[in-house]
């Protein structure tokens, strides 16, 4: 029921107290973009092009024509005697690489942000969940707080909040922090749900954000 519970022994779900079952866990190198690809080793996309990231992924043995035989060690199926072969699945909080050169966050809520700052003054919230998927929140908000000199007097500080905006047709939000330059160091408030708190994050940018390159695979558009 809770996949994002793991443990190293026996015992019981601290979420809805049922027990748990074993699991086996395997590092393999998946694309950002294509979650069903994985290799055993580094390289590139077979779809995109784009270098692949190291995940976390359920490692099991199934078989090719009865799909619901899903075990935990190799061998026959025990249905048609075929030998099974490998199958990897997607667990929540297998990929916390960012996707677009960023900075990558799991907040309090399970959900996933990452925050990038691509050009001069321009900085960009992706929101992801839990299974690092690209989301858009409903009631979504974020605000950058950026701290300047205050007029009133030398050595006190003035904060001003800039609101992060989405652009229409885009899957990211986005805000313009003006006077803001490298190195750049922003505190942004998100929050995910009007329920929800505010939560703060802490962005640390020594260069601008650069996103995977995609180089064209022959064959596909």
């Amino acid at each position: 029921m809770h996949p994002e519970v793991v443990d190293d022994k026996k015992g019981q779900c601290p979420i809805c107290k049922m027990s748990l079952v074993p699991v086996r866990l395997a590092l393999v190198w998946t694309c950002p973009v294509h979650s069903q690809i994985s290799a055993d080793a580094q390289g590139n996309c077979k779809l995109c092009g784009r270098p692949l990231v190291r995940v976390t992924k359920a490692l099991s043995w199934t078989c090719p024509v009865h799909p619901k035989v899903d075990v935990l060690e190799p061998g026959k199926c025990p249905i048609c005697k075929r030998t099974l072969t490998v199958k990897y699945t997607r667990r929540p909080h297998g990929d916390h690489n960012p996707k677009h050169g960023g900075n990558f966050f799991m907040a309090p809520n399970n959900w996933h942000l990452e925050g990038s700052h691509p050009a001069r003054e321009v900085f960009r919230i992706y929101v992801y969940n839990d299974y690092s998927d690209p989301v858009i929140p409903p009631g979504f908000s974020a605000r950058a707080i950026v701290v300047s000199s205050s007029p009133t007097g030398p050595g006190t500080a003035a904060e001003t909040s800039v609101p992060f905006r989405r652009l229409p047709g885009r899957q990211y939000f986005e805000a313009r922090l003006s006077g803001v330059a490298l190195p750049a160091s922003v505190v942004i408030k998100v929050r995910f749900e009007p329920s929800e708190p505010e939560y703060p994050f802490n962005f640390d940018f020594f260069d601008y954000s650069r996103a995977p390159a995609v180089r064209r695979v022959p064959g596909r558009q």
